[in-house]
């Protein structure tokens, strides 16, 4: 049988003939009232439906908040499976943002969830902690890995009450941040050549202090979260990650999500983030 295409290696034909651009989707209680809708699963459909027909298949990936799906209960879930079968449908990379961590059958059971074919949500990608050590995500990562996907997990996040942990140092003298992101370069290698299972999420709004945290994580693919409405611009990347442009998928959902609910006004506010994206990626 045929191995499946890595994530790393769809996402780069993608980034080149799209734009790396990721789209958040967090369709919050306020953003929801803000867009006119109601707060239920049926304002829910209908934010999605407009998200779906904006984006079209001009961004490489669509990474949407569990959270807020969650929070509608199971009527809520169904709907982001429609969604994230819709942009897989246009060709578009699905990145579930649910930073899951723990252990043992538990974290199996969250892995069987979000990738695989028959899994719930067929995830090309999702989001992980490491609190529990990073070998209680091997598993997981080899999941991923198997199914042609990637799991992202959160090394140096953009909130600020985030440093003080990440940055904390070990007795060996390294910190939290460059503890993980050595082992996600050690997985990495051992998975061989195109895998790239393991990615890495590096907050956008992050200080060139932290170039040596990029460094460590070798080959691996950056989500960026933090353009936009955090503080951070796409020049604001180059400092932290030139040349490594091409292992990054910079990331908005605010920038982006604000300018609803009009369709077109939604389109145009892609594609202000698409263009940059993909100049970016280019190194201009």
């Amino acid at each position: 049988m045929t191995s499946p295409q890595s994530f790393a290696q769809r996402f780069a034909r993608l980034a080149d003939e799209r734009s790396p651009f990721c789209l958040g989707v967090d369709p919050s209680k306020d953003l929801l009232a803000r867009w006119g809708l109601p707060d239920t699963a049926k304002g829910l459909s209908d934010f999605c439906e407009r998200i779906v027909e904006a984006a079209g298949d001009s961004v490489a990936v669509v990474k949407p908040q569990s959270a807020f799906f969650e929070r509608h209960g199971p009527s809520g879930l169904l709907v982001l499976q429609s969604m994230m079968y819709r942009f897989k449908d246009a060709g578009t990379l699905t990145l579930l943002d649910v930073k899951r961590g723990d252990i043992g059958t538990t974290m199996d059971a969250y892995a069987e969830t979000v990738f695989g074919a028959g899994s719930p949500y067929e995830a090309d990608a999702a989001t992980f902690t490491a609190y529990l050590g990073l070998g209680a995500l091997v598993k997981t990562i080899e999941r991923a890995r198997a199914s042609g996907a990637c799991a992202f997990l959160v090394v140096r996040s953009s909130n600020p009450e985030g440093a003080s942990l990440q940055t904390s140092m070990g007795a060996d003298g390294r910190t939290v941040a460059e503890v993980l992101a050595d082992g996600l370069r050690e997985l990495n290698e051992k998975a061989g050549p195109g895998e790239l299972p393991a990615g890495a999420v590096m907050g956008a709004t992050l200080p060139a202090s932290d170039r040596g945290v990029v460094k460590r994580l070798g080959g691996a693919l950056m989500l960026t979260p933090g353009i936009g409405a955090q503080g951070a611009g796409f020049d604001d990347l180059k400092s932290l990650f030139a040349g490594r442009e091409a292992q990054v998928i910079p990331t908005a959902t605010r920038s982006v999500l604000e300018a609803g609910p009009d369709v077109a006004s939604l389109r145009a506010a892609i594609q202000r983030h698409v263009e940059p994206a993909r100049r970016f990626r280019m190194g201009t």
